[in-house]
């Protein structure tokens, strides 16, 4: 409706953007240890899921290709 042509979301993008942010968080984690420890708790279940997503994003790229 717009005129929009086809458009690729930037997935290889959005997996460099979690690895990033997963270990900005965990370096932040490692130089403020005096966080009470649901700080702690939160912060490491952020680095686990934006490892965890930049890692399949980025694995996915790599075995299918630029196109999948």
């Amino acid at each position: 409706m717009l005129g929009f042509e086809r458009l690729r979301f930037p997935f290889t993008f959005m997996g460099l953007m979690a690895l990033g942010l997963g270990l900005w968080v965990l370096i932040y984690l490692a130089g403020h240890r005096g966080l009470d420890p649901a700080s702690q708790v939160v912060g490491l279940v952020t680095v686990a899921i934006c490892l965890g997503l930049g890692v399949y994003v980025l694995v996915r790229r790599i075995r299918r290709g630029p196109q999948h």
